[in-house]
């Protein structure tokens, strides 16, 4: 006969899922069990990376290029944001695209050098 009990997925079992909420992981007790270390790091890193805010102008450079549907390639892009929408557009083309799962991606933010209009008194 079977045991009724099923089996459950530990922290200490290294789950490929990082996906644990912050308010999860602030009630876990301290460990020294490597899988589990490394599982929260995950958590925590994910956490972050879909906490990043972008601004309307901002420009963004992906870590790798991004191939769409109509064959363009591209890796840099000016944020436009159309009140809760998010468009990137390209800088070179002009053209407008939508990246699947943006702020799980890896990108950094591109020093844009702004000149303020100068005004004389």
């Amino acid at each position: 006969m079977s045991s009724t009990n099923p089996t459950r997925l530990s922290e200490n079992m290294g789950p490929c899922e990082a996906d644990c909420p912050a308010s999860i992981l602030d009630l876990l007790s301290p460990t020294d069990n490597k899988h589990a270390l490394d599982w929260r790091e995950r958590c925590r890193a994910n956490i972050a990376r879909r906490a990043r805010k972008l601004s309307d102008g901002d420009r963004i450079r992906l870590e790798q290029p991004v191939t769409f549907t109509d064959g363009h390639v591209a890796q840099e892009f000016v944020v436009c944001k159309r009140q809760r929408s998010l468009m990137l557009r390209d800088p070179e083309n002009g053209c407008f695209y939508r990246i699947s799962r943006l702020m799980e991606r890896a990108w950094s933010i591109v020093p844009v050098t702004k000149i303020h209009k100068t005004v004389f008194a």
